[in-house]
């Protein structure tokens, strides 16, 4: 997947809206708690993303 197409812009684009259609209808405590949910899930798979490039590319496991 290159999500770097158009610098960017087309993935800025969904990434707005999708969190305008994910904001409808939701009080600003439930946003709230999507907004850290997605933030949690990003750093996490930018860890994993670290950690496989460190292992040479193998997948990472649980112990």
């Amino acid at each position: 997947m290159d999500g770097c197409q158009n610098s960017g812009e087309g993935l800025l684009l969904l990434a707005a809206a999708a969190a305008m259609g994910l904001a409808q209808g939701k009080s600003a405590d439930e946003v709230g708690l999507l907004a850290a949910f997605f933030t949690l899930l990003g750093d996490q798979l930018a860890l994993l993303a670290l950690c496989s490039g460190e292992s040479g590319g193998t997948d990472v496991k649980s112990s």
